[in-house]
């Protein structure tokens, strides 16, 4: 038979629509099973871990055929310790189903900062590289020197060396020399600060918080630090001195009826 007469007989049809038929197969079952393979189409919406333990995490992710990771940890002081705090990709973001996502853990144990050396430094200039570590001036005890600068530093009562680890926000007490200048300052008005605000403002004119009363409107940590104060003792006046050093006592409350409208500013730039 020759080769016209093959290729326009009905065998030679018969096999190349067998040949077609198979090709087109083979061709739908790998278009399927690539599509199988790779999720091709499917996307599932990105649950909201935050807040969650990393093991609550890990289990809400595996109901919805995800993965997660920890990729970093930080320390934020209101938020609970060992929960998500952000994700990557974020909460609703749409996802194949197998894909890692990547979370960030607020810190179980609190952060800690080297001690800086604060001695031989004023105490505005102390109280600016305290915040720069993170941590906050507390008590300031003047004794009788030549100096007037900063002449020992304390933590919990105990005597702290340049780069020992401590946490945090702690408080540092310091020792200040009186020197030969002026010992007495003008009284602030804190009326209507909140209790960091008058710290500060306190701490820069060499004075200290004393007893602190907060009312009934106060409750909870984070009434206290939202409340403002509504009476000082001793009172500002323009007239009024201090000693350096000395404590002024302060009540707070969260009822802006007995909160003055508009406190006095007595501290001027030049008196600081």
């Amino acid at each position: 038979m020759s080769v016209f007469t093959f290729l326009i007989s009905r065998k030679f049809f018969i096999h190349l629509g067998l040949a077609i038929g198979i090709s087109g197969l083979l061709l739908l079952l790998s278009f399927f099973s690539i599509n199988l393979y790779t999720h091709h189409g499917e996307a599932i919406s990105v649950p909201d871990f935050s807040c969650l333990t990393f093991e609550q995490a890990q289990r809400m992710a595996e109901n919805k055929d995800l993965r997660v990771e920890i990729s970093d940890s930080v320390h934020f002081q209101d938020k609970e310790k060992g929960t998500v705090v952000s994700q990557e990709p974020v909460a609703n973001s749409k996802v194949k189903t197998g894909r890692t996502i990547y979370l960030i853990i607020n810190g179980m144990e609190s952060e800690k900062v080297s001690m800086p050396d604060l001695t031989g430094i004023s105490v505005r200039q102390a109280t600016s590289d305290a915040e720069i570590f993170g941590l906050k001036i507390g008590k300031l005890r003047y004794v009788p020197d030549i100096s007037t600068t900063v002449l020992e530093q304390y933590f919990k009562g105990k005597a702290i060396t340049p780069n020992t680890m401590v946490l945090k926000n702690s408080i540092i007490d310091l020792v200040v020399g009186k020197g030969e200048s002026n010992e007495s300052t003008f009284i602030p008005d804190v009326l209507g600060l909140t209790t960091n605000e008058a710290e500060q403002k306190i701490s820069l004119l060499s004075l200290n918080i004393g007893v602190t009363v907060y009312d009934k409107t106060v409750k909870t940590n984070s009434d206290s630090a939202k409340a403002r104060i509504w009476k000082q003792h001793p009172k500002a006046g323009n007239e009024s001195e201090i000693k350096l050093g000395s404590y002024i006592d302060i009540w707070l409350t969260l009822d802006n009826d007995l909160i003055p409208e508009s406190p006095t500013e007595n501290t001027k730039p030049d008196d600081i």
